[in-house]
């Protein structure tokens, strides 16, 4: 029989009144619930008599396969239907994927063809991508494919229950039409039970929820929930490392709403001596840079290459990576080999490669390759941080900190693959998948998670006009519980190391304590190498220095401007900066580069040979600016002198790099200035600016403007700076950073950690 079985509290109250079944399965989606669920059975004493696994455990366990039938996963499934695509329809690589989407959607309502004539009627469906539908459904039936969803058809069937074992399926967020249909097959032949919430099932108000689907009979009860009050405590955004490490101490847990957490918001999330556990996609960059790398091969030879040449070339490409011990990219590699080997093999048509051929196999590569889960390893540790999940259990909620955030809420919106008139017919054959149900048990699980002693932590703003949190907190009255002032400012936590401020600084060292102490911190006084980078290829960080050099040796030994020769002239830079820094790049990139410098430095080339004509003009590069200045060290990408008056320039790459005037006048970008003041010390200074090699339009200027004139605006130009200002100033800055004891994560503007080469180890907030 299969009943779904409404518990108050927890779901182990079945359990209990079910003690004629004396053991247990219980079937849980994936292997991170069936965790939680085994160890919820562990601490209360009943896993003798349990045994927990995933539904694909279950499958495997019951799923018996004829001779004629042939069983393929997702990615298998993918490369077959795309390979008759192409062949019969196009290769529209997004009209397939739209198409191949839609297809194993309707399969997890119906596995015959009816649902697919019924889509036919709709004329916001494309009748090629009906004509499709049709075609992959008759080429799954013609070839006996036994998909995921027809795992379900076969295993109802073939179930055999075992004397005296009852079956619980348990923590689906949502159950299909197939699954609900094996459920019941099973129910024929054992006792099957699907537990859910009796609050959240009285919820159940529509045809469109799954529980609707097994439990048609009983009546729903009115639900008015009882006001509770909570105290709440609310923090900034973006520094949550910092509050949690004071509040989360010993034996306190901190829970984070987040369905599964990622490294990004472990690293937000950071807490000293706290255990965690994450799915990380190991592969996902190297997957994006040979995906590139092929890319840029199929454009050199016009769009095309047979898969041979592309396993030659992967072949080399390989054997650079196992020379640099970089032993991801290399799999990756050994995978692309495989699937487009694989890939040839499956047809004639197959034996060349394309764009949209290439689109697939990297979302083949994508669903094959292994994630990895990541555990950081503290040496006295004393507890976890937690997902939403753990809300599940509601042990020792006294110590426990539940921490929502703006960006948890958002993965609660509701966002729809298919159009409504899609959605309706859906709804005949099947529950759709609700945000709305799973709000309703996040509702529950947080009500009887603050009734049991559970505290909350809200990122400040998440209560003001928002929708779902409103929905989240029906009949909660919450309280703001502000820390201390003290606490809000500054937690007391120092760190061993302290960077050395010397008398002479360069105005980087400065600027970067500028942008973010943290970041300061971290290069300065941790020793953090924030620009390491692979030697397989240049990195677009070196294009600056690339570029000042090839400027400069151009300028000072030419007097027209030629293409040949600054082609020339950039190869000989490149092979120079390649070999000094050990580097074994490609050579599309090495191309690629040219291409970039050549295009960034022929328009400022071109002006500087034009000012050099005036022989009154004297062009001076990389000038050391502590020869007339001890109190800074660095170098003056340009001065332009005419007569006895000065003018200062700092290359820039793109627009991009250069601060707007507001940045200038409140010192938040101290570059260009800190040259000013240095170099006007001895000398007549009238002017100078940031020059933007991408387009001269988009420079900016300071004081006077002879030799930029056409690219002058107002808009981009400030008349003077006030210098003694400026240096008083400074020494403020300069005496801080030497008497500064904590460095958080105070990045100047949300752009400073969006263009942050120290993202991957900064813990946004952590003082050490």
């Amino acid at each position: 029989m299969l009943s779904l079985y409404l518990y108050e509290n927890q779901f182990d109250e079945l359990l209990a009144s079910n003690q004629n079944i004396k053991n247990w399965q219980i079937i849980c989606p994936s292997p991170q619930r069936a965790d939680l669920y085994r160890d919820i059975l562990i601490r209360r004493g009943l896993a003798s008599t349990c045994e927990t696994i995933t539904i694909a455990k279950f499958l495997s366990d019951h799923l018996e396969l004829s001779e004629s039938q042939t069983k393929l996963s997702k990615s298998e499934l993918m490369v077959d239907l795309w390979t008759f695509w192409k062949s019969a329809v196009n290769d529209d690589y997004e009209k397939f994927h739209f198409s191949f989407e839609l297809f194993t959607e309707v399969r997890s309502y119906d596995l015959s063809q009816n649902l697919i004539e019924e889509l036919g009627q709709l004329e916001t469906l494309e009748k090629e991508c009906i004509a499709g539908l049709m075609r992959f459904h008759t080429y799954v039936e013609n070839f006996n494919i036994v998909d995921e969803q027809k795992s379900y058809q076969l295993v109802s069937e073939q179930f055999r229950a075992e004397e005296n074992i009852g079956y619980i399926f348990i923590g689906f967020d949502h159950l299909n039409a197939n699954q609900i249909d094996m459920l019941k097959g099973m129910g024929n032949k054992a006792e099957v039970y699907v537990p859910i919430s009796k609050e959240v099932f009285n919820q159940c108000d529509g045809k469109v929820f799954w529980p609707n689907w097994i439990e048609t009979q009983q009546l729903k009860e009115e639900i008015e929930f009882e006001n509770i009050d909570c105290e709440y405590i609310s923090i900034p955004s973006g520094r949550s490392a910092e509050y949690f490490s004071e509040l989360i101490r010993q034996d306190k847990q901190l829970i984070s709403f987040s369905n599964s957490l990622d490294l990004s918001q472990v690293n937000s999330l950071l807490i000293p001596e706290k255990r965690f556990k994450t799915d990380f996609a190991l592969f996902f960059s190297s997957v994006d840079q040979i995906t590139s790398k092929i890319q840029e091969q199929l454009n050199l030879n016009g769009g095309v290459l047979s898969c041979d040449d592309i396993q030659k070339f992967l072949t080399k490409l390989s054997l650079l990576n196992f020379n640099e011990d970089n032993f991801i990219k290399l799999k990756t590699i050994l995978s692309f080999k495989n699937e487009i080997k694989a890939y040839s093999e499956k047809a004639t048509i197959n034996e060349e490669l394309r764009s949209s051929d290439l689109k697939l196999i990297k979302e083949v590569l994508g669903l094959n390759l292994p994630r990895t889960s990541v555990v950081n390893l503290t040496k006295d540790d004393t507890g976890t941080i937690g997902i939403r999940d753990n809300l599940l259990s509601l042990e020792d909620c006294e110590n426990k900190y539940l921490y929502i955030s703006k960006d948890d809420l958002g993965a609660l919106t509701t966002a729809q693959r298919f159009s409504n008139d899609v959605l309706v017919i859906f709804s005949a054959f099947g529950p759709l998948q609700s945000k709305a149900l799973d709000i309703a048990s996040l509702r529950s699980l947080i009500r009887q998670f603050i009734q049991s002693g559970g505290k909350l932590i809200l990122e400040e703003g998440l209560l003001h006009g928002n929708s779902i949190a409103e929905s989240l907190f029906d009949g909660v009255n919450l309280n703001d519980y502000n820390l201390e002032v003290s606490k809000r400012l500054s937690f007391e936590k120092r760190a061993q190391q302290k960077a050395s401020v010397g008398e002479k600084l360069s105005p980087s060292f400065i600027q970067t304590y500028i942008d973010c102490p943290k970041k300061w911190h971290l290069k300065y006084a941790q020793g953090v190498d924030l620009d390491v980078s692979s030697s397989a290829f240049i990195d677009r960080r070196y294009i600056g220095t690339i570029n000042h050099s090839v400027i400069e040796a151009y300028v000072e030994k030419h007097e027209s401007f030629s293409e040949s020769i600054l082609r020339e002239l950039i190869k000989n830079t490149l092979n120079r900066f390649i070999v000094e820094n050990s580097l074994l790049p490609e050579r599309i990139d090495i191309e690629s580069l040219r291409l970039a410098i050549e295009s960034y430095c022929s328009s400022i080339i071109i002006k500087l040979l034009e000012i050099k004509k005036d022989k009154d003009v004297e062009l001076i590069f990389e000038r050391d600016i502590s020869k007339v200045n001890e109190e800074y060290k660095g170098f003056i990408d340009l001065l332009i002198k005419k007569g006895n008056d000065y003018y200062v320039y700092d290359f820039k790459t793109s627009g991009g790099s250069i601060p707007n005037k507001t940045d200038i006048v409140d010192y938040r970008k101290i570059q260009l200035i800190a040259y000013y003041r240095a170099w006007s010390r001895e000398h007549s200074l009238k002017g100078g600016g940031y020059l933007c090699l991408e387009n001269l339009k988009d420079s900016f200027f300071i004081g006077d403007e002879v030799f930029f004139g056409e690219f002058h605006s107002k808009s981009k130009q400030i008349e003077e700076v006030d210098l003694d200002e400026f240096q008083d100033h400074m020494k403020e800055i300069i005496k801080e950073m030497g008497s500064v004891e904590t460095w958080p994560a105070r990045p100047m503007s949300n752009q400073t950690c969006t263009f942050c080469v120290a993202n991957p180890v900064c813990a946004k907030g952590e003082m050490q």
